[in-house]
């Protein structure tokens, strides 16, 4: 059950890594109030792709309150919340497991997952690199696929663990850097050098996997 006792004040929370300093998180919480306070950003709702129990890829939006499933099962991609005024929230993960409680003043979307959730905001350059470099990833393996089934992908991506995906990601990025005659900007730099540094502390600290596959291999049949 996710914990309730947030800051009022509050409409997400990103709950810190032990890895200091580091621009991903591993739970995001959006607290849906029963009444905006016009305080903060207030959301009215937060939408989520998930796997359905059927295996089907649908999207949930959920508001308050929630009366519907309480756990499921996110899929790789974007997470939104909106206010009253059209304001948006955005995240992007690499699939996890939400919970969602609801008490009579607020209900609560709590998504937690073994790879980094991550903000995406313009202002935070770093954070958007690796966002647009992930989903960069992703839509190059997507575009394999048969496209007379367009969810078959997100059905099969769903299947990974989310930590062996941003492993295989970082592999991928690292190889990438190392190509010959790449235009390498100033953010490209910045965000090769977050994908060494991660691999390296993941590795030092005992959790990179032994074997890391290949993305091309993680995500095609």
């Amino acid at each position: 059950m996710p914990d309730l006792n947030h800051d009022p004040d509050l409409g997400y929370i990103f709950f810190p890594r032990e890895q200091p300093d580091h621009i991903g998180f591993p739970r995001l919480d959006v607290i849906i109030p029963a009444k905006p306070t016009y305080r903060h950003f207030d959301p009215q709702n937060a939408k989520f792709q998930i796997v359905s129990a059927s295996h089907d890829i649908e999207h949930i939006i959920v508001h308050h309150p929630w009366s519907l499933d309480k756990h499921y099962h996110v899929c790789a991609g974007r997470i939104y919340a909106a206010d009253r005024n059209a304001k948006q929230f955005e995240a992007f993960s690499l699939g996890g497991q939400l919970e969602i409680a609801t008490e009579i003043d607020r209900t609560v979307c709590a998504l937690t997952s073994n790879a980094p959730i991550f903000p995406v905001t313009p202002e935070h350059d770093l954070p958007m690199w690796i966002v647009t470099e992930l989903e960069i990833l992703l839509a190059q393996q997507r575009a394999h696929w048969d496209p007379q089934h367009p969810h078959a992908f997100e059905t099969h991506l769903s299947t990974v663990d989310p930590f062996t995906l941003y492993a295989s990601c970082l592999q991928a990025l690292q190889a990438k850097s190392a190509q010959p005659g790449m235009g390498i900007t100033e953010s490209d730099h910045h965000g090769y050098h977050f994908v060494d540094k991660e691999i390296t502390w993941l590795q030092k600290n005992g959790e990179w996997p032994i074997l890391v596959p290949p993305l091309d291999k993680l995500l095609n049949l």
